[in-house]
């Protein structure tokens, strides 16, 4: 029997005497609530040392988050609420043993949703960080500061494997593994409340109840891990791209899907000499020529996986506003399928709160579950491209890249219209007010295929001099 498994009754201690009194018939649950207690303390006491070697002066350093950006800023904030959860989990553990008769709650069991929720920003934060290759640029930017402080945290790593570079400062691959630690810890979780849940009779409400706890702390790990993958996939991407590219599109929600140079998909008659190259990320679906590079928000891409071309059957189309459809080609019909398959589950979680929390935590994660994404979309789009609707944003529902449904159409010069649209034509009830120097102008009623038509009113300012404005209402039949 290890000391892990007995209970410290007391401790006792003068001049050179000293004495500890342990019970050696310990319940099962309460050896395990004691090494769950005990291990929370340590878990604590880690994130302390860190803390106070490396995070803190990190947060304290003038210049280091205008240098390394919000994400990193985020991570350590993260992490010091952390460190302050941990601190109040172990005092409650050690308070519930040693006074098992109060009334106690223990967080880590009793309020797994908000400690769930406090493990997932900081496991969110943690893999942006990664994603953008964040732990390498915090120790380039802060070398000097490094330098101070690395023989503090090189002794806290466990295996000592990654810890300093040559010059015998803290790698980046150290401090990362540093900052793992509360990931770690989760499985520490999984572990110890499975072992609680066995102590309790099969199918009672306190074992199914921690069966729960279980299933979801399993869940979170899983989501970490495929959010962790995807990071680290992204790093690899940014590494191996052209600079030019990685500064335009380089952010740290952003992950790498797929790109047509490892997954072979091509442009239909594209000429002889021209280059192209297509990304899908979770949030953008990027085609990069010599010409430029063009971007498009997954929001409003339509993909249509059954184009009739003759003799190209692995062929399938990408819809957007304002834009001829994109019409690609793959070698085989297998490969047009993975292609259509991870564009529409992009495009899903792109427009669900799934894809920041699948499994109710990752943000990147692409199940293997197909999903179909609406065809009827709710998005803001600002054009670029039509001259009657240059620089007019609208907000409202879509259908195959063309406003359709109701929406709110505004020019930069104030003109407004609220109603129905029909394939990119104002179409139904509506009104449209023009804004002048002498007032504005409505128009409320009818539309049909972008023009006036059937009943409505329209109201309208005379300048009668310079501080007097009569306003005419009239019904119209047009």
């Amino acid at each position: 029997m290890g000391f892990k498994d007995m209970k410290v009754r007391g401790i006792f201690a003068g001049g050179f005497i000293c004495a500890c009194l342990i019970d050696l018939s310990v319940p099962a649950f309460l050896g395990i609530l004691y090494e769950l207690a005990n291990t929370e303390l340590q878990f604590f006491v880690q994130l302390n040392k860190l803390r106070e070697a490396a995070v803190q002066p990190l947060l304290d350093e003038k210049t280091f988050a205008a240098s390394c950006g919000a994400s990193i800023l985020l991570l350590l904030q993260s992490f010091v609420e952390l460190e302050t959860n941990a601190a109040k989990n172990a005092y409650r553990l050690w308070h519930l043993i040693r006074h098992p008769d109060e009334n106690w709650t223990m967080p880590v069991l009793h309020d797994v949703e908000n400690q769930q929720e406090l493990n997932r920003k900081y496991c969110n934060a943690f893999c942006d960080v990664l994603a953008i290759n964040g732990f390498a640029l915090c120790v380039k930017v802060t070398s000097s500061l490094w330098k101070q402080v690395s023989h503090k945290v090189k002794e806290m790593m466990s295996d000592g494997k990654g810890t300093a570079s040559s010059r015998g400062t803290l790698s980046a691959e150290g401090f990362q593994h540093l900052m793992e630690e509360p990931i770690r810890r989760m499985t520490q979780y999984t572990k110890l409340f499975a072992n609680l849940a066995q102590q309790n009779k099969q199918r009672s409400r306190p074992f199914r109840w921690e069966q729960e706890v279980v299933r979801k702390w399993n869940d979170l790990l899983t989501a970490v891990a495929l959010n962790k993958e995807a990071a680290e996939r992204t790093r690899a991407f940014w590494d191996t791209c052209s600079p030019k590219i990685a500064d335009l599109l380089k952010t740290p929600g952003r992950r790498i899907v797929r790109d047509s140079k490892s997954y072979p998909v091509s442009l239909l008659n594209a000429g002889r000499f021209t280059s192209h190259w297509f990304i899908l990320f979770n949030d953008v679906f990027v085609h990069s020529q010599y010409s430029g590079l063009n971007g498009y928000s997954l929001s409003l891409v339509w993909v249509d996986p059954v184009v009739d071309l003759e003799g190209e059957g692995s062929a399938f189309a990408l819809t957007f506003p304002e834009e001829t459809p994109l019409t690609l080609v793959c070698s085989n019909a297998h490969d047009k399928a993975d292609w259509v398959k991870h564009l529409n589950d992009a495009i899903y979680h792109s427009h669900s709160d799934t894809w920041s929390s699948q499994c109710d935590q990752s943000k990147t994660t692409i199940s293997d579950v197909r999903r179909t994404p609406p065809l009827v979309r709710y998005a803001s789009y600002t054009f670029t491209k039509f001259p009657s609707l240059k620089g007019a944003v609208y907000t409202g529902s879509w259908l195959c890249g063309k406003m359709h449904g109701r929406g709110e159409l505004v020019w930069p010069d104030g003109e407004k219209y609220v109603g129905y649209f029909r394939q990119n034509f104002r179409h139904g009830q509506g009104k449209h007010t023009v804004r002048k120097s002498d007032g504005e102008t409505i128009y409320e009623g009818s539309w049909k295929d972008g023009k006036r038509n059937g009943l409505g009113s329209i109201r309208w300012c005379i300048l009668v001099c310079l501080f007097c404005v009569r306003c005419l209402s009239i019904l119209t039949d047009c």
